[in-house]
């Protein structure tokens, strides 16, 4: 009974490492990283927000035009909205920004987790002489064992 204790004890302490604080007596707990592969796949989809950011930074679609996924559901404004292929999607978007220079933009919040991983952020713009403000989201999906934009709307 005792070795069955003593294998139990050393093989959780395998899994994860306990430090006692002298001075406060509480426990600091460091867990391995559960899933190999997790950081690559977070590092990817970053790297494809990232490339969105820039893009739109500086009013340049040709930054992400090939993260986009073979369908595309897009609203765009009040009169723009269904889906596209990438190509459409694309062209969408540069008719858009044609018509805008955005003097600022920044996604606020990332989210990778889930299996739908998602961006949102404002924009500003000058449009005909005019300053105004739009919301983006983005988010992505699994296609062919890569991550693409499936999702681009603009509010």
């Amino acid at each position: 009974m005792k070795w069955l204790i003593i294998i139990l004890l050393v093989s959780s302490a395998a899994c994860a490492q306990v430090k006692m604080n002298s001075l406060t007596g509480k426990k600091n707990i460091t867990l391995k990283n559960p899933k190999p592969g997790i950081i690559e796949v977070n590092s990817l989809i970053k790297e494809i927000f990232k490339k969105i950011e820039s893009g739109l930074k500086a009013n340049s679609i040709d930054f992400f035009k090939d993260e986009f996924g073979d369908i595309v559901s897009m609203t765009i404004g009040p009169d723009e909205h269904g889906y596209y292929s990438a190509n459409q999607a694309v062209s969408v978007l540069v008719n858009y920004f044609s018509e805008r220079r955005l003097s600022s933009f920044e996604f606020s919040v990332i989210s990778e987790k889930d299996n739908v991983p998602y961006a949102t952020g404002r924009f500003t713009c000058i449009q005909k002489g005019i300053k105004k403000t739009a919301q983006v989201y983005v988010s992505l999906t699994r296609q062919d064992s890569s991550w693409v934009i499936s999702q681009f709307n603009i509010y």
